[in-house]
């Protein structure tokens, strides 16, 4: 899988390798998607926003929503943002968490920029933005990867990290955080400090983990005493963190919610616990997945912290530390009750890892984050089912 060393020499021809592998990920998502919109949800594409219908819609938005029976899931509220970014028309009223989901804002406000405010377009601009974040993530990968002397195909590991999964599942912002984060580490190792800050800025606007990339850019600076760098970075979260005093201000506050616990005991705790299912089948398999993703999730924490004891301190390094800690102290059970909540926030620590163990052609240790995924995909077969059986009717 490696280049030839003339290829290496050419990065106009290794970019251009690069941008295909980016676009045939995006056409094959998108393929899938639409197939399952087609065949599983009545052509509706609202049905990728997972709207439940235990909760409110906004009344300008309900005729035309695809609804799921129950809670639904977190791009419902996205939507309703991306709808009503200014907070003008008052569609926080519909989320269960305003202040949650509202500061999460790049993706939203980028769909409502995008579709000109028109509400028919919002939605088609959002799904849009997460096809073009997948397309970006998966450039960056394969940037990275030609770096080291490896295929751009290897690219395409991104498309399996557990937050694009979920995120082109499901409409969440999880996705574009961690394309993001590929495009900081290609950027960190370029040294190309200006496109850096840019990200950190876009990050921290994107999912409040975003900060951990602005928080390692200061770290790096900070010990090396070069007070001007440490202000200059620490200056890209300035407009997430005025936002989320703006939110303060503006919303109702949330109710009591915490991602964080005692170190580890998230982990052990989902080892020696299931959540039981109806169907005995469907338990005996999500319990041997949701065991897997959960050993894989440890050892891929084992892995990056050995890793990065034998890589010298550096944004990069920093921030995949940052992510190693906050998998160390994921306790709450409202994340850690399946993989869909407990292996998004983690998906830049996964992707790290899958990147360094072909980096360092240590194939084994790929199994450890493909064993997240693996998880993450069961939630497809059904609708994989659905697909395939209407394709061969016809």
């Amino acid at each position: 899988m490696l280049m030839s060393a003339s290829a290496a020499s050419r990065p106009g021809a290794s970019r251009g390798a690069c941008a295909g592998v980016a676009l045939l990920s995006a056409l094959v998502v998108f393929a899938w998607t639409a197939a399952r919109i087609h065949y599983a949800c009545d052509g509706n594409w609202t049905a990728l926003f997972c709207t439940g219908t235990t909760l409110r819609v906004p009344p300008d938005l309900d005729a035309g929503t695809y609804r799921f029976e129950g809670h639904g899931y977190d791009g419902q509220f996205y939507r309703f943002l991306a709808q009503d970014p200014s907070l003008q028309k008052g569609y926080y009223r519909y989320m269960d968490a305003p202040q949650r989901w509202c500061r999460r804002l790049l993706v939203p406000l980028a769909a409502w920029s995008f579709g000109f405010g028109q509400r028919d377009w919002i939605d088609g601009a959002y799904i849009a933005l997460e096809l073009l974040f997948l397309a970006l993530g998966t450039y960056w990968c394969a940037r990275l990867l030609v770096r080291r002397g490896r295929s751009p195909l290897w690219g395409l590991l991104f498309v399996v990290v557990p937050a694009t999964l979920t995120s082109f599942d499901r409409m969440l912002t999880d996705g574009p955080l961690t394309a993001l984060f590929a495009g900081f580490l290609l950027y960190c190792e370029e040294q190309r400090w200006n496109r850096v800050w840019v990200l950190a800025l876009l990050a921290a606007l994107t999912r409040e983990t975003g900060l951990l990339l602005v928080a390692a850019l200061v770290v790096d600076r900070l010990l090396r005493r070069d007070w001007r760098q440490a202000a200059w970075f620490a200056s890209s979260g300035i407009p997430a963190i005025a936002w989320y005093g703006y939110l303060a201000a503006r919303l109702p506050p949330d109710g009591p919610a915490s991602m964080f616990g005692i170190p580890v005991w998230g982990i052990l705790r989902r080892l020696l616990w299931f959540r039981p299912f109806p169907d005995p089948r469907v338990q005996l398999l999500m319990r041997v997945t949701d065991f897997l993703a959960v050993l894989g999730l440890a050892i891929s924490m084992i892995l990056a912290v050995r890793w990065l004891l034998e890589r010298r301190l550096a944004p990069a390094t920093l921030c995949v530390g940052l992510f190693a800690a906050l998998a160390v102290v994921l306790c709450s059970p409202s994340h850690m009750i399946e993989v869909f909540g407990f292996g998004r926030p983690v998906s830049p620590l996964l992707l790290w890892v899958m990147i360094e163990a072909v980096s360092r052609k240590k194939w084994i240790a790929l199994a450890p984050p493909l064993l997240v995924s693996l998880s993450v995909s069961v939630a497809f077969a059904r609708p994989f089912v659905t697909v395939m059986q209407s394709l061969l009717r016809r």
